[in-house]
């Protein structure tokens, strides 16, 4: 009952003071929004565990090339036929399963549709904890007959193909031939787990058993697999690796051919999902929202001074009455307890329609983006805000009014500054520019990053390139010598179409994607057979380096007569890229000398050297890497340099591959820049966010700052009046107000240099080209709070310069 009592005199108070209440509840909320926000994507992507049954104790199993230590690259999906030894041999995983994806044709329309699909033991989806929406999955049997055509779609593909008809189990697609009948739908939140640190990411629309995957034995062979794992109770991953790569030492020794060059290793489901440096980057985004928090709080602290100043007399009354200090306190602080829940409340709406922003934004990198909302553990993180941000802005204030002198508040009016308050109001205004700088210095270094990104680029000019993958049906195109003909017919008409300047083709596009094979160098001593080092090996129509524009350096490039060596499988022509050149010739000239394949069934004589590009995106580093002259591909990417819009481009182009069969799969038309900000997209999204954050804070700052110093003139109104009145010029009280205010400003730039530089550290791993500690950029953060502090200084200095002494002294 007594609780009751305190919350409705707690009410009746703060009802009677609704300006201060309504600023405190927006203030609130725009700190603990920003953070409930940013704290979903945190709870959802690092904290909360992946949403498969014992995902603690999930793995993935790699081979792993001996040569390479890349641990991304060393990740490399498994021979079918190793699969079924490890599960065979191994004594650490309660389960293993695999699966893998292929792109197949669907027929029945117009023109074929390029449809992911992925092939599954029958045990994955038990695994990972998934049971059809409608129907069911594959069973054993299902999995070991090849002739079993049966088929589980996934719910996208159940929406955009059958529209959600409910009637669809019995109904069939086919796909590249084959009629498969659907027995099962999956349901809409089931998602593969990411792999290779969340690059890697496969969504197939349509699933059928494992052994559709190969047609003879030997493909059952060598087909490469993903293998999912899950460990036993009480084995550790040293134990479990340590054993795998047992097991293939031993398959190494029995099939050398096939493993020689081969280890296997592995990794748990939690490391291959997300990448560390969206770890980081959302353990930073979590630390800014919360010096923006501690900004609002610093803000409200002095608004809750200010409004305690006014009840000094009130307070003094009731300790003369009997009341006690603690109750007092109490009291206080369950009126600032009671703003923090209203803000907090109004702090989870703001939130709800933050999140909604961030998803619209797509963050990238970012896997399950739906599983991101209000959650109990949010609701959780935002009761605590409650809780911490009474305890930041209210229990000063609620100790210092209690702690007001009996005789002497009841004998002056209430409201006066003391050198307490003022000591208080000017730690208030250093920490809001400490922690406005900090936000400031570390959303200026990001955008420097950013910058500094876009400046280097990937080693040409994206802009007015469209590409294209095309994947040639095996019917249509049975051999090398068709496929080869098809695609020069295509570049030889392409150039044509209005708007199209150039055209090429490559079967390993920059940005998209790499294929790696071993090379010897000729004349060289010969490494052991596992040592053999892998390159990136592009094949390549003789004008792609001019269609994207790469300089050649050395030597010459690819022509149409280099064309007939390399069909003839034994001896042709490559180009090689600067790194290739530096990293196996050092100071001797590579052109002339020759490469052998690690097999030795084809030499290639080094025609030509060209410049670097990173394959992988800018933030990597340029890789070795063969090029060698060639359009026998079954399936190859077009790229077209163009003058014109891609959208109506890309609509001829179609047209004019259809011309030529209209078998081929429709083609999914992307400009090179998309997918060069696919690799750009996560520091846009950090920085971007990190950007309206210190906005923010600067505002909060600069408010604060204005708050304070009006605050602080309104308590001092009498000392001015004395003031001027003993001779006191206006420009001097204007110096004294502006002195006292620059003093905690300088003491807040000191302060958040400091902490900047203390905190850069953090920010280090997510910075490109760019200091933690760049001069400039804290320069300009500095600047920046000392060309807008004046602003807010700029209102109450005047005002206390223009106060009547007359009026003043009258008051009193």
């Amino acid at each position: 009952m007594r609780l009751l009592a305190d919350v409705r005199s707690a009410l009746r108070l703060l009802a009677r003071s609704p300006a201060y209440v309504l600023t405190s509840v927006l203030v609130l909320a725009l700190g603990i929004g920003a953070n409930v926000a940013i704290f979903s994507v945190v709870d959802s992507v690092v904290l909360a565990p992946l949403p498969y049954p014992d995902a603690s104790r999930l793995v993935f199993v790699w081979q792993k090339l001996v040569v390479l230590s890349d641990p991304l690259l060393g990740r490399s999906t498994v021979y079918h036929k190793n699969y079924v030894e490890w599960r065979k041999q191994n004594t650490v995983f309660d389960d293993m399963a695999a699966f893998a994806e292929r792109t197949l044709d669907e027929a029945g329309r117009e023109h074929p549709q390029h449809v992911s699909a992925g092939f599954a033991s029958a045990n994955l989806f038990p695994m990972l904890g998934v049971r059809a929406r409608i129907g069911r999955t594959f069973t054993p049997e299902e999995e070991r007959a090849s002739q079993n055509r049966v088929a589980v779609i996934a719910d996208p593909f159940f929406e955009r193909r059958f529209h959600r008809d409910p009637q669809v189990l019995g109904q069939t697609v086919t796909l590249d031939g084959a009629v498969y009948t659907i027995i099962g739908v999956l349901p809409p939140r089931f998602h593969l787990p990411a792999t290779r640190e969340g690059l890697e990411q496969l969504k197939p629309d349509v699933w059928i058993p494992l052994s559709r995957l190969w047609s003879n034995a030997h493909e059952e062979d060598v087909a490469q697999v993903y293998v999912p794992a899950r460990l036993k109770r009480n084995v550790s991953l040293a134990q479990a690796r340590t054993e795998i790569a047992g097991i293939a030492a031993r398959l190494a020794q029995a099939d050398p051919e096939l493993n020689k060059p081969w280890t296997a290793t592995l990794f748990p489901f939690q490391v291959e999902d997300t990448a560390p440096t969206l770890h980081r980057a959302l353990w930073v985004l979590l630390g800014t929202v919360g010096l923006l928090l501690l900004i609002a709080c610093a803000n409200l602290a002095n608004l809750t001074l200010a409004r305690a100043a006014q009840r000094s007399r009130e307070m003094a009354v009731r300790l003369a009455l009997g009341a006690k200090r603690s109750q007092l306190v109490w009291q206080l602080l369950l009126e600032s307890f009671m703003v923090s829940v209203a803000g907090s409340a109004a702090g989870l709406l703001l939130g709800y329609w933050c999140i909604k922003l961030i998803l619209a934004l797509k963050p990238p990198d970012i896997q399950r983006p739906e599983l991101i909302g209000l959650n109990l553990a949010v609701f959780a993180f935002a009761a605590g805000l409650a809780l911490i941000t009474t305890l930041l802005f209210g229990l000063a204030p609620a100790v210092s009014a209690s702690r007001a002198d009996l005789n002497t508040t009841l004998k002056a009016c209430g409201g006066r500054a003391t050198g307490a308050r003022l000591r208080t109001r000017q730690f208030l205004i250093a920490a809001e520019v400490a922690l406005a700088l900090m936000l400031l210095s570390g959303a200026g270094l990001m955008i420097r990053s950013f910058q500094e990104l876009v400046r280097t680029g990937i080693g040409f000019s994206t802009e007015h390139l469209i590409t294209s993958d095309i994947a040639l049906p095996s019917r249509d195109f049975p051999d090398a010598a068709s496929q080869a003909l098809f695609f020069q017919h295509l570049l030889d008409q392409a150039v044509h179409i209005p708007g199209v300047v150039s055209a090429g083709v490559i079967d390993n596009l920059p940005l998209h994607q790499i294929s790696m094979r071993r090379f010897l160098i000729a004349g060289r001593p010969e490494p052991p057979s596992e040592s053999i080092p892998a390159y990136d090996t592009a094949r390549a129509s003789p004008n792609y380096f001019d269609v994207i524009g790469l300089r050649l350096l050395a030597g010459r490039s690819f022509t149409d007569a280099d064309l007939p060596r390399s069909d003839q499988d034994t001896n042709s022509v490559a180009v090689i890229n600067q790194s290739m050149a530096r990293q196996s010739f050092g100071g001797d000239n590579p052109i002339g000398q020759h490469l052998l394949e690690g097999n030795k069934r084809h030499s290639y004589e080094i025609v030509g050297i060209v410049c670097d590009y990173r394959a992988l995106g800018v933030e990597s580093s340029a890789r070795p890497e063969i090029f060698v002259p060639s359009m026998r591909m079954d399936k190859a990417s077009l790229i077209v340099r163009t003058s014109g819009p891609m959208e109506a481009l890309s609509k001829s182009i179609q047209q004019l591959i259809w011309s030529f069969d209209r078998g081929i799969p429709e083609s999914k038309f992307a400009s090179m820049d998309s997918y060069l900000d696919e690799f750009q997209s996560q520091r846009k999204f950090n920085t971007l966010l990190l950007g309206i954050f210190a906005g923010l804070a600067l505002v909060l700052a600069m408010i604060g700052i204005y708050s304070v110093l009006a605050n602080l003139v309104t308590s001092r109104v009498r000392e001015i009046g004395i003031r001027m009145a003993i001779g006191a010029a206006p420009a001097e009280i204007g110096r004294l107000i502006l002195r006292q205010s620059l003093v905690p400003i300088s003491i807040g730039l000191a302060a958040g240099l400091a902490g900047t530089l203390a905190l850069g550290r953090f920010i280090e791993a997510l910075l490109f080209h760019v200091h933690a500690r760049d001069p400039l950029m804290l320069g300009l953060a500095i600047a920046v709070i000392l060309l807008v502090s004046p602003v807010a200084l700029m209102v109450p200095v005047r005002r206390a310069t223009r106060i009547d002494c007359t009026a003043a002294l009258h008051e009193e």
